[in-house]
């Protein structure tokens, strides 16, 4: 199968998302697939740059930068341009209904694409400038008959994580627009996919759930700790999307150590048994891991969303704490059904608890990979999707 696979940001941007679509396009290899991908060039002075993310056997096509974008890159290489950098990137993501990466639409019709050379046309988000670029090759003629599934990393409308609550009524607006000429559209959590049928009942007929693939599969030596806990939480912990402080405090006040990595809004004082880091490249993580004993996923204060994390740590045999936050019934009955993960509730107390079990060797037969998350069988599902 012929497949063309855009996606805007570069996959050598160290982001959840590229981490999930550098997964799925290298399940869609594994597969057979002859993968064409579409996208912009990775700037290496950008802070999250991350070169060991970039893929071998798919042809590249690089859509020219321009607008906000390209003053955002000459700000990255010339320094003393950063202040300025910084206000442009403030003004134009306030009032911008999409990402920086918008003005990639405006290449659709200098791309040298046949409707017939392809099977299917994935686009993939975020960013969901992706699929306001593939929404134009429809709109100007340029695609007209080849199958296009949209992935949604996250809702556009409903995105927990969007600060533009002001214009939600011409977000929804774009949102039918874009879901109109899909063939298919593919959500990353089943309690989004639950949403958005509600929300767009008359596409809910080709609204399918998908879960994100594993980057890697990792089998660690089993090592039994029952005195002293290794935790890891790598993802972003913005105090609006995830409450981490009950975790910290936990830590705090245990003989256990926690490593935490990621970008945030609130101060996390250092301590002996805990590290603060901020965000790192995807080796360093998984040094980090390989020296872990148990995994944190922390799952956000409201909304569908489900950080891809989770997923992720479905690659490793590790203990994976899941603490439950928001709507946590739903989110129980899905991932409990796999009897891979520990749960608990996102308080001080629970935590401590479930810690506890762990070193009392209670959930010992968690600890293996989940193969249904395999970039190959998550790919194989996509493609039949």
């Amino acid at each position: 199968m012929k497949i063309l696979y855009v996606v805007s940001r570069p996959l050598e941007i160290n982001t959840s998302s590229s981490i999930r679509n550098r997964a799925t396009i290298q399940g869609l290899l594994d597969n057979g697939c002859d993968v064409d991908l579409i996208t912009t060039a990775a700037d290496p002075n950008h802070n999250s740059y991350d070169s060991n993310l970039a893929l071998d056997r798919v042809n590249t096509t690089y859509l020219e930068l321009s607008g906000v974008q390209s003053v955002l890159r000459t700000g990255r290489r010339l320094k003393f341009l950063g202040k300025i950098r910084n206000l442009v990137y403030k003004i134009a993501t306030k009032f911008e209904l999409y990402d920086n990466l918008k003005g990639v639409a405006n290449q659709a019709e200098h791309v040298n694409i046949d409707d017939t050379s392809y099977d299917l046309v994935i686009s993939s988000s975020d960013p969901k400038s992706s699929h306001l670029f593939v929404y134009k090759l429809f709109e100007i003629g340029v695609l007209k008959n080849t199958k296009w599934k949209q992935i949604w990393g996250d809702p556009f409308y409903s995105d927990i994580t969007s600060t533009k609550k002001w214009n939600k009524g011409k977000i929804k607006k774009e949102e039918r627009k874009l879901l109109n000429y899909a063939s298919s559209v593919i959500y990353v959590s089943p309690l989004t996919l639950e949403s958005q049928k509600s929300i767009f009942p008359e596409y809910s007929d080709k609204m399918k759930f998908v879960p994100i693939p594993y980057n890697a599969r990792v089998e660690y030596p089993v090592v039994n700790e029952t005195e002293k806990l290794s935790l890891l939480y790598s993802g972003d912990y913005m105090s609006s999307v995830r409450d981490i402080r009950p975790l910290y405090d936990a830590i705090c006040d245990s003989n256990d150590a926690i490593t935490i990595c990621g970008g945030s809004d609130i101060n996390l004082k250092p301590l002996s048994n805990v590290k603060i880091y901020p965000r790192i490249s995807v080796d360093e993580v998984k040094k980090l891991e390989e020296n872990a004993d148990v995994l944190i996923h922390l799952s956000n204060k409201s909304g569908s969303q489900i950080p891809g994390k989770i997923y992720q740590f479905s690659g490793t045999n590790k203990y994976v704490l899941f603490i439950l936050d928001g709507d946590s019934q739903k989110l129980s009955d899905f991932f409990s059904k796999y009897n891979r993960f520990i749960f608990c509730e996102n308080n001080k107390e629970s935590i401590s608890r479930a810690l506890s079990q762990i070193k009392k060797d209670n959930y010992k037969n968690t600890r293996f990979i989940i193969e249904d998350f395999s970039p190959k069988e998550v790919s194989k599902t996509l493609i039949n999707s």
